[in-house]
């Protein structure tokens, strides 16, 4: 008994004293007469016993048999504190009802509750017994609490009980009853979630019910029940009407809560989605409808609002914060027919990462109004999506990861496992076939307006040094009519302000399926710098400035199945203010004003690219050579070390894999992919003005440096097939003017061009590196002028290399390893002629197919192999240059003989010619005699000479003048007469007469005992060779105009090989210095 009992039992006294009190009239009447008396006495008897029984007895017994059977019931420990009954009000009173765990002691301590209440009062009415029915007056539970528990495998602490209480059969329907004035105050529901360690409470819940029945006239009569709780602390109620026990049911219920803390329930968010909600407030007003006529299925409607407030989220290193989520319902069915009608808006979302104070990507207001979802026809649409003022930050890393993504990713569920899933057996169809269930039709969509206003981009990288970040801003989008459905068009317009100077706008039509799109292009300054992006890490240079306007139509158009969508562009494209750095040289590596594209038409489908004019003005490039011997051009796309090797590193590697047997099958390549159709080119005219190319060549110690100025032009329309006029004229280093004209066809196939490019008095003392490096000397003056005709017709190519060199003087001497070792002194001496020219012409032909053709090879060749045959073979090189097939490197004479006949003459006078157009060469001549071949030539020699002496002789004492031995002409019939007088004077021994006289002989015998006497030994042969250079050089100088200083006659040589291609006998041989 608690503290309590003896008050409560003071009240049933008082009561039971006033109803019998309440009865004494009565029973005074009713005593008048005896049967009456004896029934009263009775009765009060029975009410007497009645009260008694109710009031001692049926507590106590009421109290064993609930605990009792409710344990067995719950199969749990059960206990009841106390049971008060008034038989006389038909009222009951249980009270410190409570339901213990299971394993919960007796005495069901408060700790070990599952369930239980503080108090219940049933106050049962008297019509019960007219009506034959339960009549319940009133019910009030007070402290009713429950505990429940989740535990591993969601599995609950009543699991137990309802598996029990549901495989129960029903028992029929319910009977009738009718229960008026239920109220239920101070309840309390725990939930511990034991599997994410969180507990829910729902405290100082309270309930009423005005009534609730089913009787007959009473179940169409609308119950209005209210709730009120607090749902871990915070305020819920609900309220609204139902007829529960109607055939056609129908409620409606309104729920009301404020500042429900959502911080929890990220225990309920899956593991593999890493977000943490550190806070969040929900509060909502929302009226449940719920319907079901009878024998048809239940229908659930929702509406009203949801919101969220103050909502934070963390996972990862990035935090979420949203100012207000609310969703107004104005329509949300749970059947198959008539889905939701929504609307949702979102207030100041941003998302951060830890550290950063300001959002890398959020908005201030996204609405979705309008939304409507039908689940039957699996279309949504919605009215109207506004997002306002987006904003986002994207910063790439050095390593090439763009952080937003990097962040996003970090929020991204991580994927599941996926489970084992045993085949399925599909039941064969009687003909043998498994059943195919009919696909569902796709889901359709549309939106009515798609806006987005204010939006802001900014993006920076790392791997882009000195470069700022671009910057997009003003950002408004329009989109009308979006929709799935195939065919629909919607209407577009974009517009934006790029890192504050430039404009970007598009306006016009698209279509998702199939993809279609005719859209007006409008693109004005807008800065290229920060959108080179990842092409900056694949190159060596750095775009630093340039402004891209483009106007025009762009058109897309679906693609045939499989086949990449067709896109063409209309307009007007411009380049401005453009600037390339070449990073490996820190220098500019192009450059211009402006580039400007007019009347643009292109396209993918057929391929096609065609421009009315390309116009380029104030244009600079740089073309460097560095020390390892690369053009900068080369290095501008970025290779990765050691490419070049390991690209022949599979040609050696085959070199060395044996051949394969002849039976093992060689493998079937799979046939190309054709190729598709050749792009149709077509531009209208080129036009270049005040453009400039500087070229460097540090691969030379020093460096040297050429500089093409003011170059400016034109080139007529290109097309394929149809030569085009080119002209273009600039200078060479400010000063040379240069030439370039002709017709090209380079679009055609194969390509076609006659052009002549001629540049007139370049500098050559800038050309010091090359000569230094190449030739060993430095080059003090000179300039070159070049006249160039190159001519290509069906792919074979015809050219004249014509080099003009005036005035080459050369320098100081410089120490070069490379040098060529060419006498080059000699070589400008016999190329330079009496003006100081150096004249060339070389010819070039070849085929452009062959692989190894090149033109620079092979006009550097010819100028190697130029300079070789000056030092091997000047006399050839010098006949060549003068016209002549002979060799000038000697002069044969007669064997014996030192006289210039004709033919020497003749070779001579080229030699002369050559000298005199050469005044830098000086030559040596050296007298040869080959006493093997002419011994007996010069003893015959000697014999004409003895002869013509004797008629000098002759002449002499006569008095007449003859001059020269070599001058006196001996006739035929004077031979004989002097070839005696000579014979006579010879001392050797002649045949004599029969008197002792010198014996007269016959002229061949005279000849022959004077020839045989003669000698011919080196001494003679040394002083004929010494004769014939002395002859050759008196020539030259008296007949040829050649100064005696540039002539050195060298000490003569007998005998030793002669020069190939030389006759037999003697010669005077030439060099040249």
């Amino acid at each position: 008994m608690t503290a309590s009992a003896p008050r409560q039992n003071n009240d049933l006294s008082t009561r039971l004293q006033a109803g019998l009190q309440h009865l004494q009239p009565r029973l005074q009447a009713f005593a008048r007469h005896r049967r009456v008396r004896q029934g009263a006495w009775g009765l009060g008897i029975f009410l007497v016993l009645f009260g008694l029984l109710g009031y001692f007895w049926l507590p106590g017994f009421a109290k064993v048999k609930l605990e009792s059977l409710l344990a067995e019931e719950f199969e749990r420990p059960v206990r009841i504190e106390r049971i008060q009954v008034s038989p006389y009000t038909l009222s009951a009173t249980i009270s410190g009802f409570a339901v213990g765990q299971r394993g919960a002691d007796a005495s069901v301590p408060a700790e070990q509750r599952l369930l239980g209440f503080d108090s219940l009062h049933v106050n049962i009415s008297s019509m019960s017994l007219a009506r034959g029915i339960p009549v319940v007056s009133e019910v009030k539970l007070v402290g009713p609490y429950v505990h429940l528990v989740r535990e591993e495998g969601n599995r609950y602490n009543i699991s137990d009980l309802i598996e029990k209480w549901t495989e129960k059969p029903s028992e029929g329907p319910p009977p009738k009853f009718s229960v008026a004035n239920i109220a239920v105050e101070g309840g309390r529901i725990d939930f511990d979630d034991r599997p994410v360690k969180v507990s829910h409470h729902i405290t100082d819940l309270a309930l009423g019910i005005p009534f609730l029945a089913n009787t007959p006239g009473t179940v169409e009569s609308f119950v209005e029940p209210h709730f009120a709780a607090k749902l871990n602390g915070a305020p819920l109620s609900l309220g609204g009407k139902l007829r529960p026990f109607a055939p056609g049911k129908d409620a409606v219920v309104d729920v009301e809560i404020r500042d429900f803390d959502l911080a929890g329930v990220d225990a309920y968010i899956p593991a593999n989605i890493p977000l943490t909600v550190t806070a969040a407030k929900l509060e909502g007003d929302l009226a449940v409808t719920f319907s079901q006529a009878e024998g048809q299925a239940p229908s659930v409607g929702v509406s009203g609002d949801l919101g969220i407030k103050g909502v934070a989220a963390k996972g990862n290193k990035v935090g979420l914060q949203v100012g207000a989520i609310q969703l107004g319902i104005q329509r949300a069915t749970l059947d198959d027919a008539k889905g939701v009608d929504l609307k949702l808006a979102v207030r100041d979302l941003a998302f951060s990462r830890d550290g950063e104070k300001q959002p890398f990507l959020g908005f201030s207001a996204l609405t979705l109004d309008g939304v409507s979802v039908n689940l039957v026809s699996r279309q949504a649409k919605v009215a109207g999506i506004t997002l306002e003022n987006p904003q986002a930050g994207v910063h790439r890393l050095k390593g090439g990861e763009v952080d937003l993504l990097q962040s996003l990713a970090a929020l991204a569920p991580t994927p599941a496992a996926p489970a084992k899933a045993a085949p399925a057996k599909v039941p064969a169809k009687a003909g043998g076939t498994a059943g195919v269930a009919k696909a569902p039709a796709p889901w359709g969509w549309q939106v009515a307006q798609l806006r987005v206003g204010g939006g802001k981009l900014r993006y920076t990288d790392d791997n882009l040094e000195k470069v700022p970040p671009l910057s997009v801003d003003g950002l408004d989008l329009h989109v009308a009519g979006l929709s799935s459905a195939a065919g629909s068009r919607s209407q577009i317009g974009i517009e934006a302000r790029i890192n504050e100077q430039g404009r970007f706008k598009v306006e016009g039509a698209a279509a998702l399926a199939p993809l279609a799109a005719d859209l007006q292009l409008d693109l004005e300054q807008v800065n290229l710098v920060a959108l080179q992006g990842l092409a900056a890490e694949q190159l060596n240079a750095l775009l630093t400035k340039g402004d891209l306007t483009v106007k025009g139509k762009l058109k897309v158009a679906a693609g045939a199945a499989g086949a990449a969508p067709g896109v063409a562009f209309d307009g007007d494209v411009n380049l401005t203010d453009f600037n390339v750095l070449d990073k490996l040289n820190a220098t500019d590596l192009l450059r211009w004003r402006s580039l400007r594209l007019t009347g643009v038409e292109a396209g993918s489908v057929p391929p096609r690219f065609a421009v009315g004019e390309i116009a380029i003005t104030s244009f600079y490039a740089r073309a460097i050579l560095s020390p390892e011997g690369r053009l900068n051009l080369q290095d501008i796309v970025r290779q990765d070390e050691g490419a070049k090797p390991a690209a022949a590193a599979p040609a050696a590697s085959a070199a060395a894999v044996p051949a394969t047997p002849a039976a093992a099958p060689a493998p079937v390549a799979a046939p190309a992919k054709p190729a598709g159709p050749a792009p149709q080119i077509r531009i209208g005219k080129v036009a270049l003005a005040g453009g400039n190319i500087n070229f460097t060549d540090r691969f030379i110690k020093p460096n040297y440096s050429a500089n093409l100025t003011d170059l400016s032009g034109r080139i007529g329309t290109l097309a394929a097939g149809k030569p085009a006029e080119l002209l273009i004229r600039g200078k060479v280093d400010r000063t040379a003017p240069l030439d370039i004209s002709g017709k090209i066809d380079p679009l055609g196939s194969p390509i076609a061009l006659d052009v002549q490019a001629k540049a007139r008095g370049i500098e050559m003392s800038s050309f010091t590196p090359y000569s230094g490096r190449y030739l060993g000397y430095t080059i003090e003056k000179g300039k070159l002028s070049v006249d160039v005709q190159y001519k290509v017709e069906k792919g074979e190519l015809q050219a004249q290399n014509k080099i003009f060199i005036d005035q080459l003087t050369f320098g100081d001497k410089v120490e070069s390893p490379n040098a060529l070792g060419i006498p080059i002194g000699l070589v400008v001496a016999l190329l330079k002629n009496s003006r100081g020219e150096i004249d060339l012409n070389l010819p070039v032909q070849g085929s452009l197919n062959d692989p190894q053709f090149s033109i620079g090879g092979i006009v550097g060749k010819m100028i190697l192999n130029l300079a070789t045959k000056a030092v091997t073979s000047p006399f050839t090189l010098l006949s060549s240059l003068f016209g002549g097939g002979e060799e000038l490197s000697y002069v044969a004479f007669d064997a014996g003989h030192a006289r210039i006949t004709p033919e020497v003459e003749k070779r001579l006078e080229t030699i002369a010619k050559a000298l005199r157009e050469r005044p830098a060469l000086e030559l040596e001549i050296t007298g040869t005699a080959d006493p093997a071949a002419e011994q007996e030539g010069l003893k015959r020699a000697i014999l004409e000479r003895k002869v013509r002496a004797q008629k000098l002789a002759e002449q002499a004492k006569g008095g007449k003048a003859s001059g020269s031995i070599a001058a006196v002409t001996v006739s035929a019939e004077e031979y004989p007469r002097y070839l005696e007088k000579a014979y006579k004077e010879e001392s050797f021994k002649k045949p004599r007469n029969f008197i002792g006289l010198t014996k007269s002989l016959p002229v061949a015998e005279m000849e022959a005992l004077m020839i045989a006497n003669i000698p011919a030994e080196e001494e003679e042969m040394r002083q004929l060779a010494q004769r014939r250079g002395t002859a050759v050089q008196t020539w030259l100088v008296e007949k040829g105009g050649i100064a005696a200083e540039r002539l050195f006659l060298l000490s003569p040589k007998v005998g030793g090989e002669a020069p190939k291609g030389a006759p037999v006998g003697g010669r005077v041989d030439f060099s040249l210095q």
